[in-house]
């Protein structure tokens, strides 16, 4: 069993992989709980299986020792660090691999091993990161946008009087009321962001490419989305499994 480790802004969020590169299971822990080694190492402990070996990647700096030293301590130290460091095999175009998040590394290596390219990449978690590979497999750029969460959340605290509200599958295009047009405003932007940018990248390669979403906020969006996509809901654990088994 291997451990595949992923620090989100909101979440730790842990799987179990045997030899395949579907999760056997996945168990989420708020980031907020966890303030010492020992207390993740507590929670890993009551998971199903012990791990022979766990592959770490976070966007939350401060977690990241945190994390290491609970992952150190289950595994007898067979730990791999997906940082700026490591030997990832990605081909970079113009870009600068210390600036480059890890999370979008784990989710390009998932998809140059699992689909075809070239590719779009859309992980739409509290930001919405877009990465983009040509045919050779390389990574050329990609953008960032604000997520869905943050969209509505600026709504609210940037205006007087639009209020907060939870995200939920529109039932027309056009709302009828506030709450309604918040909604469908935020959920159909997104959608378009996806349509759009897949038709720009297609103009600008000159030929077809693949549109591969994931992250926990596609559930909203990709029902309403008009672009043939692929929904691959463990693209970034796929992604650590696929480093740690061809780590150099």
């Amino acid at each position: 069993m291997i451990y595949a480790v992923d620090i989100g802004n909101t979440n730790i969020c842990v799987a179990g992989f045997e030899k395949e590169y579907e999760p056997v299971f996945i168990k989420n822990y708020p980031d907020n709980l966890y303030h010492s080694s020992g207390e993740l190492v507590k929670a890993l402990r009551e998971l199903p299986t012990e791990p022979e070996g766990a592959v770490l990647c976070s966007v939350v700096p401060a977690l990241t020792p945190l994390a290491k030293t609970a992952l150190d301590e289950i595994t007898g130290g067979n730990v791999v660090v997906i940082d700026s460091g490591f030997n990832d095999g990605l081909r970079l175009s113009g870009y600068d691999r210390h600036k480059l998040g890890n999370d979008r590394v784990a989710d390009m290596t998932a998809v140059k091993s699992l689909y075809p390219v070239p590719a779009v990449i859309f992980d739409m978690g509290t930001a919405t990161t877009v990465s983009v590979i040509d045919r050779e497999g390389v990574f050329v750029g990609g953008m960032i946008l604000p997520g869905l969460g943050l969209s509505v959340n600026a709504l609210s605290s940037g205006t007087a009087l639009l209020p907060g509200i939870k995200p939920y599958q529109p039932n027309s295009l056009l709302g009828q009321d506030t709450v309604s047009c918040i909604n469908n405003g935020v959920i159909y932007s997104q959608a378009s962001s996806i349509e759009g940018i897949c038709a720009r990248v297609e103009d600008e390669f000159g030929e077809k490419i693949t549109a591969v979403v994931t992250g926990g906020a596609a559930k909203f969006i990709l029902p309403v989305c008009k672009r043939q996509v692929i929904y691959d809901e463990h693209l970034l654990l796929k992604g650590l499994k696929i480093l740690y088994d061809n780590r150099k």
